[in-house]
């Protein structure tokens, strides 16, 4: 798996919510291809995260005491400091940039960035472009933690966006089957917004308990889409 993936998945989510805040009128074809086109993101971050699960445990970077180069261990104490979580600064310019732009290459960065990119054993370069990889085994463990940080940080803010969107789809009195599938949209991004929290804190704890967690979190985005997206198609 790779950052890219899931952070372009988010980035679907929060275009679609944009063009909705923007619409003058919240009835007709539109409304309803848009909430669709939402209900497919969800799945395939459904599924993503699905493929991913269990989410590997935070890793941290602990300097030698003689001044060698910097190797990671596992976190297994909840007690993280402000410090602490200011360890990757590479990766989140690089999730930042590729969330932006839709991806990352090594042109858009800043040279002294770029450079240090090219030589991070934590990113992979195809041609000019940046990949965020995920695994469970070094190096590419270590980055799930800035990517599980940033993930949730734009969750916040989109599932604000879509609870806007609800409040002003009622307020105009819209179909019920488009009101409906606005409120879908809204209890999945919650779900996958506590998805996203919970592997973050979780993951320093019991691996089985999250596990189990994830599953039914990840089975309730399903289920809804299931029951919803005939009907939204039907409407529109």
């Amino acid at each position: 798996m790779r950052a890219d993936s899931l952070l372009q998945g988010i980035r679907r989510i929060d275009r679609q919510g944009e063009q909705l805040l923007s619409l003058r009128t919240f009835s007709g074809v539109e409304l309803g291809h848009r909430i669709d086109a939402t209900m497919d993101a969800l799945v395939d971050l459904a599924e993503l995260l699905r493929a991913g699960a269990p989410f590997p445990p935070r890793v941290e970077l602990v300097s030698n005491a003689g001044g060698g180069r910097s190797s990671r261990t596992n976190v297994t104490n909840p007690n993280c400091t402000d410090a602490d979580r200011d360890e990757f600064p590479l990766v989140r310019r690089v999730l930042e940039t590729s969330y932006e732009r839709g991806g990352a290459t090594t042109d858009q960065l800043d040279p002294g960035i770029a450079n240090r990119v090219v030589t991070d054993e934590r990113f992979e370069t195809v041609d000019s472009w940046v990949l965020v990889p995920l695994s469970g085994a070094e190096p590419y463990a270590s980055n799930w933690r800035p990517v599980i940080e940033t993930l949730s940080a734009r969750l916040d803010r989109i599932v604000e966006d879509f609870r806007r969107i609800v409040r002003r789809v009622r307020a105009a009195e819209t179909d019920r089957l488009l009101i409906n599938g606005c409120e879908a949209v809204v209890e999945m991004l919650e779900t996958l917004l506590l998805v996203v929290q919970r592997a973050d804190a979780d993951s320093r704890y019991v691996r089985n308990r999250t596990d189990q967690r994830q599953g039914e979190l990840l089975s309730t985005i399903e289920q809804a889409t299931t029951q919803l997206q005939p009907q939204s198609n039907d409407n529109a």
